[in-house]
């Protein structure tokens, strides 16, 4: 089972043409004192591994579950030493973007495993991977009864760092962090994902609005690079998918339902959902299924806000459900100038 999910990382699916080798468990399932990396993947810890940034020749096409969705454009600086990077360490541009999940955890990670506080590292052994690292480590913070993630001095310990990655081939799962400001009104670009723009997570961080998106985690609206006209573009966000869901926009040139979304993986609803348990209680999770419905479920059937909604963005509020702002807040701003 999870040589065919790593097969679908480089496999030709949906019109998405993606011919890469899957190197995403580089310090975790392969490299020094580990196991020999995949065939294609170098000797590790170089950071040599160029990104490829995929196509979707006839969108919506499914996005790589393990490898690859899209590279960055700019460099950034690692706040906190997190495994390999120390603070300070600048992460290059044309790191590689990749989707919300790992790869599953055996006893070959087992002094990761403790370096996160794990007296037992054996209760988080995972041989299927799939889980988006939200429920990841939300599952080890419960099985190893420790906070997790967390701070200690200036070491951010979890699963990736700060920033939103890991390895010495760095690659970001979430968040672009330290790639971009928290200021002035939408965020500014992070990064390609086919042929869309990758941006941080605020529509208008002045006026504290987040984007409403679609099952890929793209929108149609302004962006600094086309500031007068509505442009398909992606955000990053705080729960899974973080990236990307899948490669937009919809067959009809719209946004992408959940169940348009999910009808291009045959991971979804294929029967191996699995009960994950977290502080919370369980979740039933389905493995290797990118799109999530409104209520962050990728199980569940509530369709989300921007299918439905004329507005491209709400009013951040933690931990609130997104209900959109009225369409006359939506009125165009002045954009700030890009990042170099």
């Amino acid at each position: 089972m999870m040589m065919r999910r790593i097969a679908t990382a480089f496999s030709l699916v949906s019109g998405l043409v993606s011919a890469q080798v899957d190197c995403s468990g580089e310090g975790v399932t392969w490299g020094p004192g580990i196991a020999p990396p995949p065939t294609g993947c170098g000797a590790g810890g170089t950071g040599s591994v160029q990104c490829s940034n995929p196509s979707c020749s006839s969108p919506p096409c499914a996005a790589a579950l393990l490898g690859d969705v899209g590279c960055t454009t700019v460099t950034g600086t690692e706040t906190y030493t997190h495994e390999l990077l120390n603070a300070g360490d600048t992460i290059p541009s044309n790191a590689h973007i990749y989707g919300p999940f790992e790869a599953g955890f055996t006893s070959k990670q087992d002094s990761i495993i403790s370096n996160w506080g794990c007296t037992d590292p054996s209760v988080v052994y995972d041989g299927d991977g799939g889980k988006d690292i939200d429920i990841a480590e939300k599952h080890v913070a419960y099985m190893c009864n420790i906070q997790f993630p967390r701070m200690e001095g200036s070491t951010y310990i979890g699963v990736v760092g700060s920033c939103g990655g890991h390895t010495a081939d760095y690659h970001f799962h979430r968040a672009f962090k330290c790639l971009y400001q928290e200021q002035g009104g939408h965020s500014t670009k992070v990064g390609v994902v086919g042929q869309w723009d990758m941006y941080g997570k605020w529509e208008d961080y002045q006026s504290q609005l987040l984007p409403l998106l679609d099952a890929c985690g793209g929108h149609f609206g302004p962006t600094p690079e086309h500031p007068t006209s509505d442009t398909y573009h992606y955000h990053a966000q705080d729960r899974p998918p973080f990236t990307v869901g899948c490669h937009g926009p919809s067959s009809t040139g719209g946004l992408v339902g959940i169940a348009e979304c999910r009808s291009l993986y045959a991971e979804c609803g294929d029967g191996d959902e699995k009960q994950i348990q977290t502080r919370a209680g369980n979740v039933t999770y389905d493995l290797f299924c990118p799109c999530y419905d409104a209520d962050g479920s990728n199980m569940g059937s509530k369709e989300l806000l921007a299918l439905s909604s004329s507005a491209i963005s709400y009013p951040y509020t933690s931990g609130q459900t997104p209900s959109p702002m009225p369409s006359p807040a939506l009125s165009l701003i002045p954009m700030p100038s890009p990042m170099s």
